[in-house]
């Protein structure tokens, strides 16, 4: 089936100066043509979408967020079916896509299952990249002590949140087993969390040795590898081990800054992390987020808007990635809106939630752009986001989503 859609104002997702009057030719799930809609000519058997007045855009990429149900309070997550989290997951799933994401690097809490749910139309949700389960070392993050001698092994949750390893021929097994598993990407907590001892930079989790034997094996499967890294120490072993993109960044200083730039490694800044908590309890004060944890967002917004400002500056490369979790799924451009707010230009934040997370995630021959032979992901939004960035969040602005060539959505008169 060929549809055409024309007279939309075109951001290719490249960056490129906004095309007036444009049009994308779409057959089967490809886009085959793109250019001016004079220059178009289609057949009797095209379906035309009309989109005069609308911007059309490429499906955006999250390459930060967590799709499964999370419960903020601990109480709740373990006494928690499983089978009721992956219920609500679907329901996550579907959010996000309604929310013009077709595509989400998943930071940990899907297998493979959700995956090929998606991809056999089981579930709408978008094209998913997983990295199954993110590991920890034992002691580590998340690996929550309690005093009174009690044990909490979020390792046995299902869907697994954490995996708690140690040693390097243990971390090289369990990366193996992973991605045997089916593992996109490769995810290792390599400092601790400012959440859990607030008030100064999280100190190194994992030896360089334990990083790098965990890079090595995806690395040598084809695959890439994400840390969730707030600074310090942690950063630099990371950075030394040989690892792909570091995840918050949240204490940046311009030595760390110069190393990444230096070894080519992306940065995910993952802004609505702290803003969404607080969007959150805001929203609904009784969503069972620790008073603790309120306090060390509002701490931690300044030191972190440094930080990026800082790697951006410097020419790190960036992609967009929202840490959305809990119940923020389906906000995920709300990102964008951060960016805009500590300097990126509109135009900047979109690219970086397209072409340059395209990038990161190895698939820009497929995925990221509005650019004939790839993929066709696409919205039509109502209204223009490089005048006001904040307007893709409006999800009755989205008027169309199509993803891998199929209408999700149309709300546009035919």
């Amino acid at each position: 089936m060929t549809i055409v859609i024309r007279g939309a104002t075109l951001i290719d997702g490249a960056g490129a100066s906004p095309v007036r009057d444009g049009a994308v030719v779409v057959e089967g799930n490809t886009i085959s043509k793109v250019g001016l809609s004079r220059e178009i000519s289609v057949g009797p058997e095209a379906q035309i979408i009309e989109a005069q007045g609308k911007t059309l855009l490429p499906g955006f990429i999250d390459t930060h967020a967590h799709m499964i149900a999370y419960e903020y309070n601990l109480e709740k997550r373990i006494t928690t079916p499983a089978s009721l989290t992956v219920i609500k997951t679907l329901k996550n799933l579907k959010a996000t896509l309604d929310g013009g994401v077709t595509t989400v690097r998943d930071g940990g809490g899907c297998d493979l299952g959700y995956k090929l749910a998606v991809e056999q139309g089981l579930t709408p949700g978008p094209r998913l990249f997983i990295t199954i389960v993110p590991l920890s070392q034992a002691g580590g993050l998340f690996d929550l002590p309690l005093y009174s001698g009690a044990k909490v092994d979020l390792s046995n949750i299902t869907p697994r949140v954490r995996l708690f390893c140690g040693g390097v021929e243990n971390v090289r097994q369990i990366t193996r087993q992973l991605l045997l598993e089916g593992a996109d990407v490769i995810k290792i907590s390599t400092t601790g969390s400012v959440y859990t001892h607030p008030g100064k930079v999280p100190g190194p989790q994992f030896t360089p040795e334990e990083i790098a034997a965990a890079v090595y094996e995806a690395k040598a499967a084809g695959k890439r590898s994400m840390t969730h890294c707030e600074g310090g120490q942690g950063l630099r072993n990371a950075l030394n081990g040989g690892i792909d993109t570091i995840e918050h960044g949240f204490y940046l200083t311009d030595e760390d800054v110069k190393l990444m730039k230096e070894r080519d490694v992306w940065l995910v800044p993952t802004l609505a992390c702290n803003y969404g908590i607080l969007k959150v309890i805001k929203r609904d004060p009784k969503a069972g987020i620790h008073e603790q944890s309120v306090v060390v967002a509002k701490s931690i917004i300044a030191d972190h808007a440094k930080s990026i400002q800082r790697a951006a500056a410097a020419g790190v490369k960036i992609a967009m990635g929202s840490d959305a979790f809990g119940w923020d799924q389906g906000e995920n451009l709300y990102e964008l809106e951060l960016m805009v707010g500590l300097g990126f230009t509109p135009m900047q934040a979109i690219v970086a939630g397209t072409t340059s997370a395209a990038k990161l995630l190895g698939a820009e021959d497929k995925i990221g752009s509005v650019t004939p032979g790839k993929l066709a992901d696409i919205l039509l939004v109502d209204g223009d986001p490089l005048a006001d960035i904040r307007i893709l969040q409006d999800k009755s602005r989205i008027q169309l989503i199509m993803k891998d060539g199929a209408v999700y959505k149309n709300t546009l008169a035919a």
